[in-house]
């Protein structure tokens, strides 16, 4: 729950799109998606299926930080979904959030950040894609939870009381409805190395990057290096982190106004077609190996929520 530093983000050298999956058992020859991919990181250890409600409380405070792979395979989704004006609305969303850093700058509005991807009945529009920091939610060890809840409150230590932190507790309501595997700090630690290694093969994430959590973001982060590139991200930030409040709030309604008016039509267009590039050439060298059939648990192993 520790914040990432922004200017960490700034420093992530641009990486190349090449896309080698290493063969480490015989390939069946059938090709699969990159989302069966993540589906089998979720489910092959572990039935993470629970007893959520649906409520989407979390979610209504902020939106977990997600591999690129979890991002990617979710944005080729909602780009192929959502309209135009969807679209705009979520890189506009992008720019607030990712403004609005600094609480000595902007006080509890910079932690609370709901997710953009709800309905306007507050459900997820993408919940069988959610990243595994989602399905985690009310399932995490509780001294692991508490300790992650500890860091977040020394570091806003005079600032914010335990009780005023977000998501200071897991949501009493989410069991799993099959605890015939523990979740044991080692294993919620090899699905997050699993996906860590998918990175690394999608977009050479190097090991000192992966090290660094370059590969580890907030879905806006994630859009606005999409949209907007790693070099302009960058400027963003430096400005970001020296201006002050009014400046930042002035700036957020430039750039809202400047993208709706620039990034319409072929424009916007092209970002889906650089999307789309980007996921056939992921997935060009994937096969499902040998054995390797993989479980969910989206598919009747209990009620997801």
């Amino acid at each position: 729950m520790a914040k990432k530093s922004k200017k960490s983000k700034a420093k992530s050298k641009k990486r190349s799109n090449v896309v080698k999956f290493p063969v480490k058992k015989a390939k069946s020859g059938k090709k699969i998606t990159l989302r069966e991919r993540l589906d089998r990181i979720y489910s092959s250890k572990a039935n993470l299926a629970t007893t959520c409600a649906g409520r989407c409380e979390c979610c209504k405070v902020a939106c977990p930080q997600m591999n690129y792979s979890e991002f990617i395979s979710l944005l080729t989704t909602i780009w192929s979904k959502a309209s135009n004006d969807e679209k705009l609305d979520l890189i506009c969303q992008s720019l607030e959030y990712f403004f609005l850093y600094d609480f000595d700058k902007f006080g509890k509005g910079s932690l609370v950040k709901p997710c953009m991807l709800l309905s306007e009945k507050g459900e997820c529009k993408y919940y069988e894609q959610r990243p595994l920091n989602c399905r985690l939610y009310g399932l995490w060890p509780e001294e692991d939870y508490k300790k992650r809840v500890d860091a977040f409150a020394e570091a806003y230590e005079g600032k914010l009381t335990r009780e005023e932190l977000p998501l200071n507790t897991q949501c009493p309501d989410v069991k799993r409805v099959d605890d015939s595997v523990e979740l044991t700090t080692e294993l919620i630690q090899s699905m997050f190395d699993e996906l860590d290694k998918l990175d690394s093969q999608i977009l050479q994430f190097s090991d000192a990057q992966v090290k660094q959590r370059e590969n580890y973001r907030t879905f806006h982060d994630w859009l606005l290096v999409k949209v907007l590139g790693e070099d302009w991200l960058s400027k963003l930030t430096v400005f970001m982190l020296a201006a002050e409040p009014e400046i930042i709030r002035e700036q957020i309604k430039t750039c809202k106004q400047v993208f709706r008016e620039q990034l319409r039509g072929s424009k916007l267009s092209a970002v889906g077609q650089g999307i789309e590039a980007e996921i056939k050439n992921i997935e060009a060298d994937f096969e499902e190996e040998e054995g390797d059939a993989g479980t969910s648990e989206e598919t009747g192993e209990g009620p997801e929520g």
